[in-house]
């Protein structure tokens, strides 16, 4: 993981997204990582703000984890006016399953 910061630009909206992932998932939650052009320090005005919700399940079903983050996303999206993308991932496919977006969040993520 990187050991750079959450840009300024968007710290009140990932303070509040973790804190909605927290109370929506409580002991299911491992961490939440930040990832994409806004962990590089690449983003642009058109950049989304892109965050790894990892839970520690053994496995999760994406479409109905998707549905369970939709409120979140769009809810604080409206409210800072960024495109807020958030994938869900379990724990043991981030660090065992060999695929690229897992590595690339493991390169350049921020945790949270």
């Amino acid at each position: 993981m990187s050991n750079r910061k959450v840009p300024e630009a968007i710290s009140a909206l990932t303070e509040e997204f973790v804190n909605g992932v927290s109370q929506l998932y409580g002991n299911r939650l491992e961490k939440v990582i930040l990832f994409g052009s806004y962990a590089r320090g690449e983003q642009h005005e058109e950049s989304d703000v892109d965050y790894l919700v990892v839970l520690n399940d053994e496995e999760i079903k994406s479409y109905s984890e998707i549905s369970n983050l939709s409120p979140l996303m769009s809810d604080l999206g409206l409210k800072y006016g960024f495109w807020v993308s958030a994938i869900p991932y379990t724990n043991k496919k981030l660090y065992t399953g060999n695929t690229p977006l897992g590595f690339n969040v493991i390169q350049e993520g921020i945790e949270l």
